[in-house]
Formats: structure tokens, C-alpha cells, sequence
């Protein structure tokens, strides 16, 4: 006991006559507002259980929600494209002649088909090819797996295999906004045939397997299996969302990824010409077909694209040569018919020199000719942004400064791209680059319109040239004439029909080389386990931030309280209170009516303090008999009652005279803690109607005396401040020891200040964790206005937090057993909790 009342001792404290001076203004000492980690901790160790309930209903809300909800599958393919790697061959320059096709073709970069492969037309039309946009099934039946299910099944995809019976709608889609995800239903007649209606509205009739149309829908509705065919009868359900709805969510959610697929060769970054393309859905048999229909979308239309380019070429080619082929026929008729009537088989020599001559301008009019229709198309070409170039046109062209000019375009253009990765369009170096294309593009197209007039002159010389050569041949007799004119014919149209042949030979090996090198790499393929839910990973998530917005919600409480954290914070608020006790928390000893007043355990620490708050009385107190001690707090909860009367025992255990009188008039209860009769009791004293003699009401265990409240008075105030009340006060003096009143809460009464002037000391109380800081400071200044010794004992401190060693062990022999489970169990949880 001694190291306990050194610590303790009021004469370690400050002098009373200090405290008066330091609250005569009404202030405090500054500082009170740190965050202390040990009553932190300690909050967080007592409020432990709701993080612990609060991380249980998370988890066991996120066992509900995960087993409730739908998995959902990821199905992946990947695409080589072939065709972008021959294009990045070309371009770092074999052949000269195409320099200018790897200049404008660098929109066919891999960033730019990765784009394409995911851009809204070609996934529109996987979505219509797929019939990911419909659903179909049979009334009664609502397709949909949840994951209870699926864990039930095995963990295997078999469950989502369609039955024999299912039916599935591809191209299908709908424009009229009353149809659009509505629940449709299909009637089956015989062979197959079928009407889609709408309540009693037909929207739709067709035939199984064959495409219909109707007024705001289309689709194609098929059998899973090719060999059935609904009996008459049946129906099914139908929804349908418009394509253009499915992209949009595709790319709001992100369930649709295509991305290049990146190399790694001795630890050094390797480009690659494989695309990976992935889908996400709750029916991996529609993923499945989606990623399959998405790819082959993508190699039909870049099939398409490249042989439409080099096509173009040779279809005008065929077009020509099938118009001479026509004309060089009738030509050859006509003169073998016109040799066999007029007899004259062959020409001069002369007239034949003429004819060859203008043969071969012919030709060469045709050429130029074929030119400028080139340079005809290659303008249209550079004029639309991102177009695809016509490589033969680009071939047909010899010009040196068309090959520079490409070369510096396939050059800034790479340039352009590398920047774009590194800085925003903005960025300076942005800006030159993209300026300097544009003048690049701009002499482009300069010198092709130069081209093209140089190309229309040397055409109207040629049919000048040919002109002349024409009138010369008109001098000849007129029965040669006529011959050399059907043998000009055939002679000039046969030329052309032999260089148009080769044209058309040298387009038709070009359009052969145009095939595209795309290949699908990997088929789409789902994986059998979903990628949501994750079981574990939500549940252990979900627990997590239950126990975290436990944690919270008791760390805001330990922030917002309004009360003292711990004693340390009290004492740095109010250093010069001279303290008395430090009491701890103890579930056993409680005031209640059922369990009455009970005497803590001789050897724990709540007996051990209060026989420790004994002793610091003792030297706090004068010699001397008649010592009346008030006993006060700030709120109704802070254990007034309960020190009194404890504090009353311990000094009667200690020898003492004890008298003990309840002073709350407003809300008396030591008769019922102590089972006794109300009255008489005080308010009949201070009524005259008892004496205090007669009211003194003894207790033997422990030996002393009691006098009750009474009957609860209209005007308590105007009771206790008689002289009356002051008179009996000094009748008692001499006959105890020590006289306590248990008072009512100050401020909130205001008895306090009346009962404190006939005191000689007043012990203030304040329970951790409970007493308002406001109120009780200005319950403090109350007090200090009376100029009475004070003293302070804090209630309800943690013993491990604070004094581990004055009341965390038990000396002597062993504590018996503990009773009942409370016991072990706390006993337990005191050990985990440290």
C-alpha cells in the first residue's frame, strides 16, 4: 500500500490554495485535446466486438450475395496479322516503287487494327452474327446459372450446355422502340413455321432457319439442334436488344478487350503481330461465339478491303478489253466481207506504214489515258483521311520525286506514332510533326494534280497526231480506201487489245498478292472457372471492411465522445485537483435494486483501491473528529452513489464512525440499495415531522449509520437550505467520525452549491470515458467558488492501462475458482487481449 499512496497522495499534488487561484478565471490548462494511443487502444480493445459482429454480417451478406449472383466466364482468342507485319517489312523500304504505299498505309499499324478489330461496326456486326443481343428459351424456363449452381454442378461448363430443344436468334435486331428488351413470345404451327407477337399483336412471322422480317424486327431463328423442329404448339420467349445498345455496354463495363499481345526475347521487349481478343458474359457458350464471330468478322472484312483495293484495277481493265474484244470483231467481219466482195486483198505500202503509225499512237493514247485514270484515283485516294491505297495505281506511277515524297511521309508518319505514345496531342513536338505531314501531303498532291494535267496535254496531242495521220489517208483511191480503213480498225484495236491484255495480266498478279496473311492463331476457348465472383477473395474483402467500418465507427466514437479518454487526459486538464483515488472498472460491485449493496472482494483491485482512496483521505483530512465530506458530480452516471457508500465502508471496516446521508431529494435510492425503509428519512427531518436521532438507521455489515432521502419533497432546494439542516449537521459532528453526503449531479441541480457551504471538504467524481468535459468544468467552477478543500477521484479507469502492477495482481494465496463461464471467458479474453 505504500508505493500506492506515495503515488496517489495529495500531497504530490498541487496546493488547494493554488487551485483556487489557477480556476478563478473559469479557464483550463491547454493541451487536453491530444490523442492519447493508450486510451485509443484501449477503445479499440473494449469496443472489439463490433468490428468482430460487423465483419460477421459482411462476410455472411457476402456468402448470399456470392452464391445468389450469376458467375461470369472470360473467352479469349487471338488473331495473327500477318498482313501488318508485311506492311512494317515493306516500309523500312525494299522496294522504292511502294514507298509511298508504306507512307499512307501507316494506319495499318498494329495500334490502328487493334482499333479496327474493336471498333462499333465490325463488334455490331459479331453481335448479330453471334445473337449475343437475343435471348431465346421455352416458357417455363428462365435461362440464367447462379453460383450455388454451379458449384452444385461440379465446377463444370456441361451445365451450360443447350438442350436438344433450345433454339438460338442470330441477325437479329430491332428498330422500333416499343419491342426493344420487351419479353416477346414465339407460337409454333407445323413445319417449323412461327408468329412473334406482342401481347395479341403479331410483330413477326417466319419460318425456322430462314430470315424474316417485319415491321421493326429481323432476325434468323435456328435450331441448336438442325434436326429439330418444334412441335405445333409450342412456345418459347424472346428478347432483343439493339446491337448498338450491347457495344455501348461492352464499353462502359469493359467486357470486351482486345489488346496486342506483347513479346519478351532475352529480357528485352519484343513487338509482335498477335492480337488477343477477350469477352466477358454470364453464358460462356455466347462468349464463346462472340470472340469466334468478332475474328472471323475482322479477316472477312480485311479479305474484303484488300481485294476490293487491288480489284478495282483490273475490273476497269476487263471493262475496256471486253469493249475493244467486241469492237476488233466486227472490225475483222466486216473486212474479210468487204475483201471478198471487192476482190482487193491488201493495201500499199504506204497506206500500211500510215496504219501501223497510228496503231501505235493508239496505243499510246490508251496508255496515257490508263494513266490518268490512275492519277484520277490516286487524287480521290489522298484526298480522304485514313484511305486505303490502290498499291498497283501506286506502281503504274514511275515518278523519282512521288518516291522521295513518300519516303519523308512513311518517315514523319512513324515519327507521329512514336510521339502519340509519349506526349498529348497538344505537346509541341506533336504539333511540328503533324504540321509537317500536312505539307508533305500537300506537295503530294500538288505534284499528282501537276501529273495529271501533263497526262490530259500529251492525250491532246495524240489526237492531233492521230488526226493528221487520219486526214493523210483519205488522199488514197477510194476502193483502197475503204479497205485501208477496215484494216486500220483491225490493226489499231488489236494492238490495244493486246496492251490492255498485259495490263490486265500485271492486275490480276497484283490482286493475287493482295490476299490477306490474317490467320485466327488460337480458336476462342472459355475457361472453366469465372472470373467473378472470386468466393474467397469477396468474402475475406467483405469481412475485411466490416471489421474496418467497425474500427471505425469505434474509432469516431472514441473521437466524438464528449467525455474525458482516460485519466491522463483529466489530470493534464486540471493538474492542480489534488487527486485522491483512481477507481477501476468493476462489473461486480453495481447499485442496483435487485442486487443491493455488496462489499467488493477483499483482494481485487477495486478493493484495493478504495482502501487506497481510504488512506489518501486520512492524509488529506485534519485531526480530529466531525469530518462532513460532499460528495459530487457533473453527471448522474459517474458513480457518486456507488463511491460514496463503498468509501463509507471502508472507513467504518477501518474503526470509524460512518453516518451517510442521502441528500438527493430528487432522486433518492440508498433505500433501495440498501433494502431499507424510505422513510423516515431527510425531507422529514428539514419538514420537522422526525428527528435526525430518529431516522439514523443502522447497518451492521458494514457497522454504520444511515439516514434516507424520505419522501421526495415539491421544493428539495428550499429544504436543504434551511437553518435547519445546518443545525443538524453540527448536532451530528461530535458523534462520527466522518458524515458523507450523497448529493444530486451539479450543475445540473443546483443543491450543490447550497449543501457545499455546510461541508468541510468536497470530493468531486469523474468517470472516464463518461463525465462531459464541458459540464464538468463548469461543475469545477461551481465548486471553487465555495472555497472548500477539494479533491478528485476518477472512476472507471482500465487497471491494465493505467496502474498494472497496483491492480492487476492479487498477493497472498491463490484466488479461488472462478464463477460461472462470465468468468473464464473474460479471464480469457483478458489474456488474448494482452
Amino acid at each position: 500500500m505504500t508505493d500506492h499512496a506515495t503515488s496517489q497522495s495529495p500531497a504530490n499534488s498541487a496546493p488547494l490554495g493554488s487551485s483556487h487561484a489557477r480556476m478563478s478565471d473559469g479557464n483550463e490548462v491547454e493541451g487536453g485535446d491530444e490523442i492519447e494511443l493508450g486510451a485509443l487502444f484501449q477503445a479499440l480493445k473494449e469496443g472489439w466486438r463490433l468490428p468482430v459482429l460487423l465483419g460477421g454480417i459482411a462476410a455472411s451478406l457476402a456468402v448470399v450475395v456470392v452464391l445468389l449472383s450469376k458467375p461470369v466466364f472470360d473467352a479469349s482468342g487471338s488473331l495473327y496479322l500477318g498482313s501488318a507485319e508485311k506492311s512494317q517489312s515493306a516500309s523500312s523500304g525494299a522496294l522504292s516503287g511502294f514507298s509511298l504505299l508504306s507512307g499512307l498505309m501507316q494506319g495499318s499499324s498494329m495500334a490502328t487494327q487493334v482499333d479496327i478489330v474493336r471498333s462499333r461496326s465490325f463488334v455490331e456486326q459479331a453481335i448479330l452474327d453471334s445473337g449475343i443481343n437475343a435471348e431465346v428459351w421455352k416458357a417455363g424456363e428462365r435461362p440464367g446459372v447462379r453460383f450455388w449452381y454451379w458449384l452444385l454442378g461440379g465446377h463444370s461448363l456441361s451445365i451450360y450446355a443447350p438442350p436438344s430443344t433450345a433454339l438460338h436468334a442470330v441477325l437479329a435486331d430491332v428498330t422500333a422502340p416499343d419491342l426493344v428488351k420487351k419479353k416477346l413470345t414465339i407460337h409454333f404451327s407445323t413445319a417449323g413455321r412461327y408468329q412473334i407477337t406482342k401481347g395479341k399483336q403479331v410483330v413477326l412471322q417466319g419460318q425456322l432457319g430462314q430470315p424474316a422480317v417485319g415491321p421493326g424486327i429481323r432476325l434468323e431463328l435456328r435450331a441448336v439442334n438442325p434436326q429439330y423442329v418444334p412441335q405445333a404448339q409450342a412456345i418459347y420467349r424472346l428478347r432483343v436488344q439493339t446491337p448498338l445498345s450491347v457495344f455501348d455496354s461492352m464499353t462502359r463495363t469493359g467486357t470486351l478487350g482486345v489488346n496486342q499481345l506483347g513479346g519478351n526475347s532475352g529480357g528485352t521487349a519484343k513487338t509482335t503481330y498477335i492480337v488477343g481478343v477477350n469477352y466477358r458474359d454470364t453464358d460462356p457458350v455466347a462468349a464463346q461465339q462472340f470472340v469466334q464471330a468478332l475474328m472471323h468478322t475482322y479477316l472477312a472484312k480485311t479479305h474484303s478491303w484488300a481485294t476490293g483495293q487491288a480489284g478495282a484495277t483490273y475490273d476497269y481493265l476487263s471493262a475496256q478489253m471486253h469493249k475493244i474484244r467486241t469492237a476488233l470483231s466486227a472490225a475483222d467481219t466486216r473486212l474479210a466481207q468487204y475483201q471478198a466482195q471487192s476482190g482487193v486483198i491488201a493495201v500499199s505500202a504506204g497506206a500500211q506504214a500510215l496504219i501501223k503509225q497510228e496503231a501505235e499512237y493508239e496505243t499510246q493514247r490508251s496508255q496515257f489515258k490508263l494513266q490518268l485514270y490512275s492519277l484520277q484515283q490516286l487524287s480521290r485516294q489522298i484526298s480522304t483521311p485514313n484511305a486505303q491505297i490502290n498499291p498497283y495505281i501506286l506502281s503504274s506511277i514511275h515518278d523519282p520525286v512521288l518516291d522521295k515524297l513518300s519516303g519523308r511521309l512513311a518517315a514523319a508518319q512513324t515519327k507521329l506514332s512514336s510521339l502519340e505514345k509519349l506526349y498529348t496531342p497538344a505537346a509541341p513536338q506533336v504539333v511540328q510533326i503533324r504540321a509537317e505531314i500536312q505539307s508533305i501531303q500537300s506537295a503530294t498532291s500538288n505534284l499528282i494534280s501537276n501529273q495529271e494535267k501533263t497526262a490530259q496535254q500529251q492525250l491532246q496531242s495524240l489526237d492531233t497526231l492521230i488526226s493528221q495521220y487520219q486526214g493523210k489517208m483519205g488522199k488514197f483511191p477510194q476502193a483502197e480506201l475503204k479497205v485501208i480503213s477496215l484494216t486500220r480498225s483491225s490493226e489499231v484495236l488489236g494492238k490495244l487489245y493486246m496492251f490492255l491484255l498485259q495490263k490486265q495480266e500485271e492486275a490480276a498478279i497484283h490482286k493475287a498478292s493482295t490476299i490477306t496473311k490474317n490467320r485466327i492463331l488460337d480458336t476462342a476457348l472459355v475457361h472453366d472457372k469465372p472470373v467473378t465472383p472470386k468466393a474467397k477473395e469477396d468474402v475475406i474483402l467483405f469481412g475485411l471492411l466490416g471489421v474496418f467500418l467497425g474500427l471505425g465507427l469505434v474509432l469516431g466514437r472514441f473521437l466524438l465522445h464528449p467525455g474525458f479518454r482516460s485519466d491522463e487526459e483529466l489530470r493534464r486538464h486540471y493538474p492542480f485537483l489534488p487527486l485522491y483515488g483512481l477507481l477501476p472498472v468493476n462489473g461486480d460491485i453495481s447499485l442496483t435494486k435487485s442486487g443491493g449493496f455488496q462489499l467488493p472482494e477483499p483482494r481485487s483491485g477495486f478493493g484495493e483501491a478504495i482502501r487506497l482512496l481510504r488512506s489518501n483521505l486520512y492524509l488529506a483530512s485534519a485531526q480530529g473528529q466531525g469530518q462532513i465530506l460532499m460528495v459530487s458530480s457533473a453527471a448522474p452516471a459517474d458513480g457518486k452513489s456507488t463511491v460514496s457508500y463503498q468509501l463509507a465502508a471502508a472507513l467504518a471496516q477501518d474503526g470509524k464512525k460512518i453516518l451517510v446521508i442521502d441528500a438527493d431529494l430528487r432522486k433518492p435510492h440508498i433505500h433501495a440499495v440498501f433494502r431499507i425503509a424510505q422513510e423516515p428519512g431527510l425531507a422529514g427531518i428539514l419538514a420537522g415531522r422526525h428527528s435526525w436521532q430518529e431516522s439514523v438507521r443502522p447497518i451492521k455489515e458494514p457497522n454504520m449509520d444511515l439516514i434516507t432521502a424520505g419522501n421526495i419533497p415539491p421544493n428539495p432546494s428550499e429544504y436543504i437550505g434551511t437553518d435547519h439542516f445546518a443545525q443538524m449537521l453540527t448536532e451530528m459532528r461530535p458523534l462520527y467520525d466522518y458524515i458523507l453526503l450523497d448529493t444530486p449531479p451539479f450543475p445540473m441541480v443546483g443543491d450543490g452549491l447550497i449543501l457545499g457551504r455546510q461541508v468541510d471538504r468536497i470530493i468531486t467524481i469523474v468517470r472516464v470515458n463518461g463525465t462531459p468535459r464541458k459540464a464538468y468544468k463548469e461543475h469545477l467552477q461551481g465548486l471553487m467558488s465555495l472555497e472548500k478543500p477539494l479533491g478528485l477521484i476518477i472512476n472507471g479507469i482500465r487497471v491494465n492501462a493505467t496502474y498494472g502492477y497496483g491492480y492487476g495482481y492479487h498477493y497472498g494465496e491463490q484466488k479461488t475458482a472462478t464463477k460461472g463461464w462470465r468468468r473464464m471467458l473474460r479471464g480469457w479474453l483478458q489474456k488474448l487481449w494482452g
